[in-house]
């Protein structure tokens, strides 16, 4: 939802992402987050990188997504 608001602030949607990386402190995280993408997005996907990492800026965060979108 925060990344939808970001894009909507800038004058994008989530059609406009092309690129995500999702950084998981498990990799067993990034099921779930393949379940929450495809709520969000639909066909064709942005292309996708999952980075597992020791840990993210917030001990108690477990995943961290950038998105990449493109305007004209």
């Amino acid at each position: 939802e925060n990344i939808k608001l970001v894009l909507e602030a800038a004058g994008a949607s989530l059609k406009d992402v092309v690129k995500i990386t999702v950084y998981v402190t498990d990799m067993d995280n990034i099921i779930k987050f393949r379940e929450i993408r495809a709520r969000y997005f639909s066909p064709p996907m942005p292309a996708s990188t999952g980075v597992e990492v020791s840990r993210l800026i917030l001990p108690e965060l477990l995943v961290e997504i950038e998105a990449i979108a493109v305007v004209n």
